[in-house]
């Protein structure tokens, strides 16, 4: 993707504190909400943005604190630590709760308006940059009553009306729902009438992308053309979404509050024809700057394509969960919400393609679902068991935008009339058909081994595979206790050898159902081998199973993110590979070496020579010295788990040897 025309950056819910000493939450990790802002304005110096907008709740006391002044004070010095200009959006902490009966703090009055602009400045207005606009508004004024309310309405209208046709931005601190448009009003977003307003303005102009903030979390709600991002904070996270997780939180999180991975910054490129945002995480700065994520430009799947290997989605990913009321903040209703950290957690990664069934993509709800990720530059592998019917191939036709092709798991041997309906069906869906093979355990069993109330499918490269001209791949799969990049060699080879592409299904859960596989050591090695087999065989289609760790039920394991929705070594060594990846030449060149210390992968991309080891046992080296390799070549070597890089002076001699343990890609190139 071609350099972008400028860069913003979005932080929300900094809630500064008075000064170092306050503590006016009953939470000891609001004592850190100023070192966090902090910590937030040296990494985002890091990432350079031209400008930054807060969209809210800078300070923590509201207008009515005798503090108020103070906290401002404390964060316009924090602030005046920033390289570049940021633009300001009024929060309920800042201004004043919207108007409504149940909301636990005084709502919004004219006064409160007059000291918001004396210590911050507009409360509502526009600025512009490159051909783009931005607007800013006071959700705490709609459905006020308030003259400004009326000044603003008139206002926004006007700006929108001016600016149609440009890419607009939107910035506010109330999302205008949380879950879905039709929800009942409560203290997370924008009651009736004024969120219907606000949202038919939206859509009439086609508001590019749309920021707020006050949940203290990740959603992703789409609304006509418009994606609304609804932004974490830098301080903490609101502890009643938590309920959506549905797992236990440790005494460090606070019942969730102080779950640090949830902090950070959304960083936004602009180009000329589309813009990538894209989540860094914080990690509330109680690692130092290290642990601030390193900016990999091309990961989100909106910055286009990359090779890398999809997921299997098998936990729920669209389902809507009652939050609790809690005395806190919605006593007297429920309010519904998702769990939309899994997106964000595909999002950083850098994964492009997601397995689903084909239920999804029937089910309205789960449709929109996958419309927003999709818009984002995510497509779907669906599949069923057996033949879809005529309406569901329709549904498939019209939606295969969504689509990265539809999976058929038949049952073996196939009718005779296997091509005439293959044929059909490929008319009918208007996809890409890859096909796949069932198993249970009537009759010969996989491997040869009695198999006694499980089901699969998939064939293996041992397998006699089906002659036809009627489906575009075949899917393999490979069993936890095959080598990962033998059996992703062998299934490519395999498909390759009749025209067709190979879709290749790496497990991580053991074969039996009682067998946990929770060595995240070992599940990491597995995740990054299969990655660098996912850059390399570009052709085909790799995709690990599964996304989320299964702590329950069958086939236990770690995943890429655990229950909470944050990142396992797993998932951050991904991201870190596919980010390191996207900036090289594609992989043109695979090799792998085994001693007793593990395994070396050895690939080559453009001028590079790239040296992937991974060891047996976690802080284990890799000691056998690797010829030829690295004479007159120095680079760097990067930490797969964090994303630090240092450099690497050339090797004596052309050897290479690996004095570390983690896991760690080392890229080195030829001395000029």
């Amino acid at each position: 993707m071609a350099s972008s025309l400028f860069r913003f950056a979005v932080i929300a819910d900094s809630h500064v504190n008075p000064s170092e000493q306050d503590n006016i939450s009953p939470f000891e990790s609001h004592r850190l909400t100023n070192e966090r802002l902090r910590h937030t304005v040296a990494m985002l110096n890091t990432l350079a943005p031209d400008f930054v907008v807060h969209v809210g709740d800078m300070i923590h006391p509201v207008p009515e604190a005798v503090s108020y002044p103070q906290a401002v004070r404390q964060f316009r010095d924090t602030m005046a630590e920033l390289a570049c200009p940021v633009h300001l959006v009024p929060g309920n902490h800042d201004v004043g709760d919207k108007q409504a009966d149940y909301v636990p703090a005084g709502a919004i009055r004219p006064e409160y308006v007059e000291l918001y602009s004396r210590h911050f400045g507009e409360h509502f207005y526009g600025f512009d940059r490159q051909g783009c606009h931005f607007a800013v508004i006071n959700t705490s004024l709609i459905n006020s009553g308030l003259p400004q309310e009326r000044e603003q309405a008139a206002w926004l209208e006007a700006d929108l009306a001016a600016h149609a046709g440009q890419r607009i931005f939107l910035f506010m601190h109330y999302p205008p729902f949380v879950a879905t448009r039709d929800e009942h009003g409560h203290y997370d977003n924008i009651d009736e009438p004024g969120r219907s307003w606000l949202l038919d303005l939206v859509a009439r102009y086609q508001v590019a992308a749309a920021f707020t903030g006050h949940v203290h979390n990740f959603f992703l709600n789409r609304h006509g053309d418009t994606n609304f991002y609804l932004m974490p904070s830098t301080a903490f996270v609101r502890a009643d979404y938590s309920e959506t997780l549905h797992v236990g939180q440790p005494p460090e999180h606070e019942n969730g509050r102080n779950d640090v991975a949830k902090l950070g910054v959304m960083v936004v490129d602009v180009h000329e024809e589309t813009f990538v945002a894209r989540f860094l995480r914080s990690f509330g700065g109680g690692q130092g700057l290290a642990a601030a994520q390193r900016d990999w430009p091309r990961l989100p799947p909106s910055a286009g394509e990359l090779p890398a290997p999809g997921v299997e989605l098998r936990h729920g990913w669209t389902v809507l969960y009652d939050i609790p009321y809690s005395s806190m903040l919605d006593e007297f209703r429920r309010k519904r919400a998702r769990n939309d950290y899994p997106i964000l957690a595909l999002w950083e990664m850098g994964v492009r393609r997601l397995r689903v069934p084909l239920d999804d993509l029937l089910d309205a709800a789960s449709r929109a679902r996958m419309e927003a990720v999709a818009e984002q530059g995510c497509r779907f592998a669906v599949f069923h068991f057996g033949w879809p019917d005529e309406a569901a191939l329709d549904i498939v036709r019209q939606h295969r935008h969504l689509l990265d092709g539809l999976e058929l798991i038949l049952r073996w041997p196939p009718a005779p009339d296997l091509e005439a309906r293959l044929a059909a069906a490929g008319e009918r869906a208007g996809v890409p058909l890859v096909l796949s093979r069932f198993w249970n355990a009537s009759g010969e069993s996989r491997d040869g081994k009695q198999i006694k109330l499980l089901v699969d499918h998939g064939f293996t490269v041992d397998d006699e595979l089906p002659a036809t001209a009627q489906v575009d791949g075949l899917v393999f799969r490979i069993a936890r206790d095959i080598c990962a990049r033998e059996g992703i060699a062998r299934a490519a080879a395999a498909a390759e050898g009749r025209g067709l592409r190979a879709q290749v299904h790496v497990r991580l859960a053991d074969d039996s159902p009682a067998q946990a596989q929770y060595d995240e050591w070992r599940n990491t090695c597995r995740v990054l081998e299969t990655a660098l087999c996912s850059h390399f065989h570009r052709g085909h289609r790799i995709f690990l199973d599964t996304l989320g760790d299964v702590d329950r039920g069958y086939f236990p394991r770690t995943g890429l993110i655990d229950r909470r929705g944050n990142p396992r070594l797993a998932g951050q060594a991904l991201r870190n590979l596919n980010g390191a990846l996207s900036e090289l030449p594609p992989v043109r060149t695979l090799d792998w070496h085994e001693s007793a210390d593990g395994v070396l992968g050895v690939a080559r991309a453009g001028d590079a020579v790239l040296l992937l080891p991974l060891t047996a046992e976690p802080g284990r080296a890799w000691r056998e010295a690797i010829p030829d390799l690295a004479d007159g070549c120095q680079g760097y070597r990067l930490d797969l788990g964090t994303g630090a890089q240092a450099t690497v002076p050339a090797q004596a001699g052309g050897s290479f040897h690996c004095d570390a343990g983690e896991p760690a890609l080392w890229v080195l190139r030829p001395v000029p």
